[in-house]
């Protein structure tokens, strides 16, 4: 039983660090595992897995549903100029921090900006903002 809380803590905890829907079925998959907990390790296993999968159809629909309804209000978004406040590179690519909304977002772009530059926002793509340069 200890063993799918501590699974169940792990995928959160991958999902917390994400932001993008990837662990969050397996964390349910895995607390919804415990009570059999007195079952063979292989029946909890096949348990968790379909578990997991029903989750992930569901919780699929239901989030493609809230982000459909919501993608006018990310629009809005389009076309704001925002203000470079942190860099971090990450192997070749350059992930920029901006503050937007009372939200703080990271960016992507093709162009190369520097700590307090002004930028646009192109577009959005996942959880990043697409950034080019203002005219």
């Amino acid at each position: 039983m200890l063993t799918w809380f501590i699974i169940g803590l792990l995928f959160l905890g991958v999902e917390l660090l994400t932001f993008g829907l990837i662990s969050i079925w397996f964390a349910f998959g895995a607390f919804l595992t415990m009570p059999f907990y007195s079952f063979s390790l292989q029946y909890q296993f096949y348990i968790f897995v379909f578990i997991s999968l029903i989750s992930l159809i569901l919780i699929r629909k239901i989030a493609l549903k809230y982000f459909k309804t919501n993608s006018k209000e990310l629009n809005r978004i389009t076309k704001k100029e925002v203000t470079i406040d942190y860099i971090e590179l990450k192997g070749t690519q350059r992930i920029y921090t901006v503050y937007l909304d009372s939200k703080t977002w990271q960016a992507i772009s093709s162009e190369i900006f520097e700590i307090g530059d002004h930028a646009i926002v192109e577009k959005i793509i996942g959880n990043k903002l697409v950034l080019i340069k203002k005219l």
